[in-house]
């Protein structure tokens, strides 16, 4: 379980997460590898089953786009196929005959400062007004970040500053979250 806060600035994302997981019985531990970590220029942020995160963030290098690729086109064409071979390479994605392409976890995923939220289906939707949350603890930090009006700051400092206040909500609302908070600041390349 977990919680995850992210914010879209322009040329800038921020991502942030808590510290806390589980095992199958429900009995929590603090991680001691974060769930944000960076991997060939990205940051990859995983909430779910660890099982994709460890790979996405130790066991494959990502393919990098190039300055004048279309980073939309880039992770629909490129990243994402990658990522799914990478699973089915290592046993983790979960396609049986007849159904949709699936595995176990969701991210959030900032490349040159853009964020792509990446979901169970291999999709990704970017939201409008750039704040972006995943986890069992997400909605309540989702909350706290429009509360304290992420969507008007102008540094990623100040966008940094509320999405470590949201986890820090939520951190008190969902028994899956704790601290310490963890956040991670990419500039536009």
């Amino acid at each position: 379980m977990t919680t995850l806060a992210a914010y879209q600035g322009d040329g800038w994302s921020v991502i942030g997460c808590d510290s806390r997981a589980s095992d199958e019985s429900g009995r929590p531990m603090t991680i001691a590898t974060h769930k944000i970590t960076e991997n060939n220029g990205y940051l990859i942020a995983g909430a779910g089953a660890s099982r994709g995160s460890n790979l996405l963030q130790f066991g494959w290098k990502p393919p990098k786009p190039t300055k004048l690729e279309n980073l939309d086109l880039f992770m629909t064409q490129k990243f994402i196929p990658a990522m799914r071979k990478t699973f089915i390479d290592a046993g983790y994605d979960m396609k049986e005959d007849g159904d949709a392409a699936a595995q176990d976890s969701s991210f959030i995923i900032s490349v040159h400062g853009v964020l792509y939220p990446i979901f169970e289906d291999y999709s990704w939707d970017r939201d409008s007004r750039g704040i972006y949350f995943n986890g069992s603890g997400g909605d309540v930090a989702l909350g706290a970040m429009a509360a304290m009006g992420i969507s008007k700051t102008k540094t990623p400092e100040q966008a940094e500053v509320i999405i470590r206040k949201a986890i820090e909500i939520s951190c008190n609302w969902d028994i899956h979250t704790s601290e310490p908070i963890i956040t991670k600041i990419q500039y536009a390349k």
